[in-house]
């Protein structure tokens, strides 16, 4: 196993840390780490491609370089006032941003704001969209609407003229009130195409804005569920390093074991990333076989025990019978959804399990912990959210809409019942065969 020195003390292997680099350097959107005087120490491949630089280029340039001259001044002010009140947020709302690239052009963007500490040294964390493709999105749409404006002027004067004339004319009258109907079917056919397009066009900016929305949530979940074990990985392991004497054994170890628990909390952060991305892709595979759901139950149960909080204990319940599925994807969901019931219960809840047969399967999970809020509830599979009464509990917020998935897969559903304060019940329904 690889380890990482900090002192004189050899610690755990930080595989969480090298999977968050992987997701740094590998991100579509650009991310820029920014220190207290506004000089980058970090960018990632997408970042310097926005922008035009080659690597080795940005680190140690003042974060103005990348902002248009005009508003270079006031952004001094503005990078300043953030360092002094810190907080996830998005930039430039109800304004247009634009970046500055190397070769002196400027492009249109978005950035969410986010911060870390390390080191004692207070680093900003940049988002950065390239919004390019929605501003012409947004352009066309306006050229539409004063086509359509045009068109439609256009044609009103032509009937009225139209028709104006045939108030005046006898011959040909019948002929000409048809001219007249074939016209107005054209204007209205008209104002349906253009209206179609109009539609289209406002698709396309509201998944523009539901992405937006999306990558808010995950700056809120990022600043806090990556930065809570890797604060405590840094200070553990500088605790470490001040234990020098046989005696201090004990010390180390509990400081040794909370950078443990840190890394894996990370890697279970990011192992959720990585088996979305996985779903949406298509790349997951789906092999269906005969399961004994009764062994199946009975090593899921085993694994969890060692999971549990102090005192809780898992009771099963119900016939079980051999199914027609995907042994690796039922386990997955049957994990997620028993660590949640253990997570928002207290110690000593017990967690039931019920297995009941008619058409289908149905596999019970009951916790009675938390519960979730009535008015949260119809958001509980959207990813990165979270119910406001679980914000103080670790989570990504992807754990129940990859659950969502995995049970597609299954050609199976899940669904669920809460009381805020009295618990959940979870129920997987899957085809017996």
């Amino acid at each position: 196993m690889r380890k990482m020195k900090i002192g004189s003390q050899d610690i755990v292997s930080n595989e969480g840390l090298e999977l968050l680099e992987s997701l740094f350097k590998s991100s579509g959107e650009g991310i820029m780490l920014f220190n207290h005087i506004g000089e980058v120490v970090m960018a990632n491949p997408r970042a310097r491609e926005m922008f035009g630089y080659e690597d080795g280029e940005v680190i140690g340039q003042k974060v103005e370089k990348f902002v248009p001259k005009k508003s270079q001044k006031k952004h001094v002010d503005y990078r300043n006032n953030y360092i002094k009140h810190p907080e996830p947020r998005r930039m430039g709302i109800g304004r247009d941003l634009a970046g500055l690239r190397k070769d002196g052009s400027s492009f249109p963007l978005e950035i969410s704001l986010s911060y870390m500490q390390h080191n004692d040294e207070k680093l900003v964390v940049a988002f950065i969209t390239d919004i390019s493709i929605r501003k012409e999105n947004e352009r066309k749409l306006e050229e539409q609407r004063k086509k359509l404006e045009e068109y439609t002027t256009e044609l009103e004067r032509k009937v009225k003229a139209r028709t104006s004339e045939l108030e005046h004319m006898n011959l040909g009258l019948q002929s000409q009130i048809q001219e007249r109907k074939l016209a107005e079917e054209a204007l209205k056919q008209s104002l349906e195409d253009l209206k179609k397009a109009e539609q289209e066009i406002l698709k396309s900016l509201e998944k523009e804005k539901e992405l937006g929305e999306l990558k808010s949530r995950f700056v809120s979940m990022a600043s806090h569920e990556f930065r809570t074990p890797l604060t405590t990985v840094l200070s553990s392991a500088n605790l470490i390093a001040k234990y020098t004497e046989s005696d201090q054994q004990t010390a180390r170890e509990k400081h040794i074991n909370r950078i443990k628990k840190s890394v894996e909390n990370l890697t279970n952060i990011l192992n959720d990333f990585l088996s979305l991305e996985k779903l949406e892709s298509g790349a997951q595979k789906v092999i269906f076989a005969q399961v004994n759901l009764e062994e199946l139950m009975q090593e899921t149960i085993e694994d969890m025990s060692q999971n549990l909080k102090k005192d809780q204990e898992i009771k099963l319940s119900g016939t079980a019978r051999t199914i027609q599925t995907d042994e690796h994807i039922l386990k997955n969901i049957l994990f997620n959804l028993i660590s949640n019931a253990s997570k928002y219960s207290s110690e000593g809840d017990p967690i039931e399990i019920n297995l009941e047969e008619d058409k289908n399967l149905k596999i019970h999970i009951v916790d009675h912990g938390i519960g979730i809020p009535e008015a949260e509830q119809k958001k509980m599979f959207e990813r990165f959210f979270r119910a406001a009464n679980a914000t103080n509990i670790q989570g990504t917020g992807l754990g129940l809409n990859i659950v969502k998935k995995y049970a597609d897969l299954l050609k199976g559903d899940i669904s669920f019942t809460s009381t805020e304060g009295q618990g959940s019940t979870f129920t997987l329904t899957l085809p017996l065969s």
